[in-house]
């Protein structure tokens, strides 16, 4: 049995990913949040709790073998990863942002730095992931949209990022592939997108 804990499990991500991790009999799921007690699922522990607070976030980590963290800011990954410490967690895959290290290819960089506003994402989880000891996956997402389509391209540190869009079911089937050990992305950070959204100048959806 894999213990998993979702942190803003009341996010657009978790949203696919929960029923997806609760049709695998091997998951046992932990679901935290500001609200997490009204979240509509059974069969799984809800916590509700501030993930700015470290000792709520202790409390949720008690007994759990892999963290997901919906979000990316990185004072309160540094809080993650203190937390994840004294519960004596290891394993933790982050939803972030693509542009982190400027790595986003033209024709797409252009216009990607045109709406996040800066052709460098700062003060992101992955500076506080990199400089840990934890078994941590940083996903680099592109731009993101609803749909049915699961196939995902993984692109290492170090290589251009190409794609300009991909499905949140995409993203958690990517998830349920890291937490089942059929992908083995440890300390890495990657880019994560669509097939045959490369080398757009933008996503199709906008």
């Amino acid at each position: 049995m894999v213990n998993v804990l979702i942190i803003g499990a009341g996010g657009q991500i978790p949203a696919v990913l929960i029923p997806l991790l609760q049709q695998q009999a091997d998951v046992k799921l932990t679901l935290f949040g500001r609200n997490a007690a009204n979240l509509p699922y059974e069969k799984a522990t809800k916590i509700s709790g501030n993930a700015g607070n470290e000792s709520d976030l202790v409390r949720a980590m008690q007994d759990q073998d892999i963290v997901y963290m919906n979000f990316d800011n990185k004072k309160i990954t540094e809080k993650v990863i203190r937390a994840m410490h004294k519960a004596g967690v290891k394993r933790i895959i982050q939803a972030g942002v693509l542009s982190v290290y400027g790595e986003v290819a033209e024709p797409f960089a252009a216009w990607n730095s045109r709406m996040m506003g800066g052709s460098i994402a700062h003060n992101r989880g992955i500076e506080a992931l990199e400089a840990s000891d934890l078994d941590y996956t940083y996903m680099r997402m592109t731009w993101l949209y609803d749909d049915d389509r699961t196939d995902y391209v993984v692109s290492p540190k170090g290589e251009p990022f190409l794609g300009a869009q991909i499905t949140r079911r995409a993203i958690a089937h990517y998830i349920l592939d890291a937490v089942q050990e059929k992908r083995n992305d440890i300390k890495a950070s990657i880019g994560l997108w669509e097939p045959g959204s490369e080398n757009k100048a933008k996503p199709d959806f906008y």
